[in-house]
């Protein structure tokens, strides 16, 4: 019903992306004409020059209206209901740098999402006929823009103003239908929904298709241009958005791509193209128009319910992921602590002392067993000829010798009595070289001990018992060597060149015994080594255990705080639709309010006016019905209104 002053009114939303003609169709949904470059001098300034290919044209949402005056108009609704005093421009390159001016604050995140501009055109550039069809279209920025800016507040404005328009124009190209429902912004389902969404499908003709339908004779064609396009799109829509949706969609073929298709036609060809659009453009008009239901209504209960759930189950839930995330943090952090105070202890203090301490035992045990292993074989490489050159000179020195043939061997002396001269001095000799290098002053068996008391290793010897037992085994098995019997006076001729072989060979016997301490000693050497060098080992390996589960525990730590991070954005998130909600809400609620309060009174005065008593009972009817109207929009909280 209406009263008196109210017309009725279509408030449309337009969703799409940038650049696929999205300003271009509503400036032909509100009326405006195509001749005398109308079309394109609006389309233009609108744009602004310093729109580049890929960005949306519209920085805000731009409510369109038509001027009363020759002159474009800007004024700024920051709250429902409070728009600011028109700003009046004199041309159109004004108005273009304001439409920077506010293009440029949304970039910076400074212009509310409450926001909407108010554009009047002049009313020059309008048809008389669509005119006055009163179709309100909010232009929104175009979705999925390069602006991290922009597209948020195109979230925002589309949260505020789609629950209350009375249809949702959803515009792409034709060649996109298919990808719709993955879009950003639009609710789940929403193709189920044909009475509150349409789709608008530009670029919908492609060149090669009309030129294939008026390519024929007009008396061959099978049915118009209009019935063509309108058949494809049925059958093929219905693959895209699946069989069982309802949602119309209306091809429309606008601003250059239309002009390209139109310029390539004939005269005749070219008007029953014009009147297809028309036509289209007319009937998606007529579609919007004939959308009822209580829209109002249900945006404020939708308003309440989603008020509900963000509170009682989406921060909840929310929250609780964050509890479990933070458990999940402390638990890594605990693991962190504890391995890093075990590598700490091990690395610093007393456990490092030690540790040096090992490792210098290891080092001084390795070395000791380097200059320890083949020392008897130097022995016997270093002392073979050194002991012969002191018997060489002993014997060159006493005339210990005598030539037969040119060959030198020892003297023999027979006498008993001269049994301790000179020529026995020999083999005294040997045995007082050896003795002094096994078991006197720093002799080569000290040697060896101080290299490992040196490496930490304790050694137990008697190098004087080893001595004597040695020298008792060079009497034996050499002394006879030296001085072969033959007779009770003379003995056998023993040969300089004999002499050094049997030096040789008890050198060799007295390497032998000493390979024999080296062998034993490098053993105690070896264990004690293996055991250090295992200690270490084991120490190594559990401080890089300890190292590779703090480091595990990092690495997840991380990845949990950075989980945490998306969580505790998508709360600031809920958090804001809920302030963006209750602030719909309450604006909402003060609308319904004022218009309640505005027509509850024109009832009463009309009551108190007539005089018919049949009258009065319809508008006391009335009056109850939009009361039960109020109660039901507001949940049954209208407040006190005075009648």
């Amino acid at each position: 019903m209406q009263y008196d002053g109210m017309q009725e009114s279509y408030l449309v939303v337009v969703y799409g992306p940038s650049q696929i003609g999205k300003t271009s169709l509503i400036l032909k949904l509100i009326g405006i004409r195509d001749d005398g470059d109308c079309f394109q001098k609006v389309s233009q300034t609108l744009r602004t020059k310093e729109i580049t290919r890929g960005n949306s044209s519209t920085s805000t949402a731009i409510l369109y209206a038509r001027s009363d005056t020759e002159q474009y108009a800007l004024a700024v609704e920051d709250e429902p209901g409070k728009v600011s005093e028109k700003l009046f421009f004199g041309n159109e390159k004004e108005l273009e740098a304001k439409l920077i001016e506010v293009r440029s604050r949304v970039v910076k995140n400074r212009e509310s999402a409450r926001s909407v501009l108010h554009i009047d055109i002049p009313r020059q550039f309008f048809t008389a006929k669509t005119a006055a069809e009163n179709l309100y279209v909010i232009d929104l920025p175009g979705v999925g823009s390069k602006t991290e800016g922009e597209a948020a507040h195109v979230q925002k404005l589309m949260r505020r103003y789609l629950p209350v328009a009375q249809v949702c124009l959803v515009v792409c190209t034709a060649n996109t239908i298919q990808s719709l429902e993955v879009q950003d912004g639009l609710e789940p389902y929403w193709r189920d929904k044909p009475g509150q969404y349409i789709v608008a499908a530009t670029k919908a003709f492609s060149l090669g298709t009309v030129k294939d339908y008026f390519k024929k004779p007009r008396q061959e064609r099978e049915k118009s241009f209009y019935d063509f396009v309108m058949e494809k799109y049925r059958t093929e829509t219905r693959e895209y958005l699946g069989r069982t949706s309802k949602v119309e969609v209306f091809p429309v073929e606008l601003a250059d791509s239309f002009q390209k298709l139109w310029e390539s036609l004939e005269e005749e060809d070219r008007k029953e193209m014009t009147e297809t659009r028309d036509r289209i453009l007319q009937e998606l008009r007529q579609s919007i128009r004939q959308r009822e239901g209580q829209r109002f209504q249900t945006a404020l209960q939708r308003l309440q319910e989603e008020l509900k759930t963000a509170e009682k189950s989406r921060l909840a839930e929310n929250g609780g992921q964050l509890d479990k995330k933070q458990k999940e943090i402390d638990a890594e952090n605990d693991i962190i602590k504890r391995n890093e105070k075990y590598i700490d202890n091990e690395t610093t203090g007393d456990k490092q002392t030690d540790r040096e301490e090992r490792l210098r035992k290891i080092k001084g045990l390795q070395a000791a067993k380097d200059m320890l292993t083949g020392c008897a074989d130097w022995f016997e490489i270093r002392y073979k000829p050194a002991l012969n050159e002191k018997i060489d000179a002993l014997i060159e020195r006493e005339n210990l010798f005598r030539t037969s043939g040119g060959s030198r061997y020892l003297v023999d002396r027979v006498s008993a009595l001269r049994q301790n001269d000179s020529d026995r001095r020999v083999f005294a000799a040997i045995l007082d070289y050896l003795r002094e290098k096994v078991s006197g002053k720093d002799s080569y068996l000290d040697q060896y001990v101080k290299i490992l008391k040196g490496a930490g290793l304790p050694v137990s010897y008697n190098k004087d018992a080893l001595w004597q037992k040695l020298e008792q085994d060079i009497n034996e098995d050499f002394y006879q060597a030296y001085y072969p019997k033959q007779s009770l006076f003379h003995r056998e001729k023993v040969w300089l060149e004999d002499v050094r072989k049997l030096n040789g060979e008890i050198v060799e016997k007295v390497a032998k015994a000493l390979l024999e301490y080296e062998t034993k000693w490098l053993g105690e050497l070896e264990e004690v080594l293996r055991n250090e060098e295992r200690l270490e080992w084991q120490g190594q390996q559990l401080l890089a255990g300890k190292r590779k589960k703090a480091d595990a525990a990092k690495a997840r730590k991380s990845t949990l705080e950075a989980q945490k991070a998306v969580l505790e954005k998508a709360r600031e998130y809920i958090i804001e639709e809920i302030r963006q909600d209750r602030e719909n809400l309450e604006d909402y609620r003060r609308i319904a309010k004022e218009a309640y309060t505005e027509q509850y009174a024109g009832i009463v005065r009309r009551i108190r006016q007539t005089p018919d008593t049949a009258e009065k009972t319809k508008l006391v009817l009335l009056l109850g019905l939009l009361e039960e109207d109020y109660k039901t929009t507001m949940g049954g909280c209208q407040g006190e209104i005075s009648a």
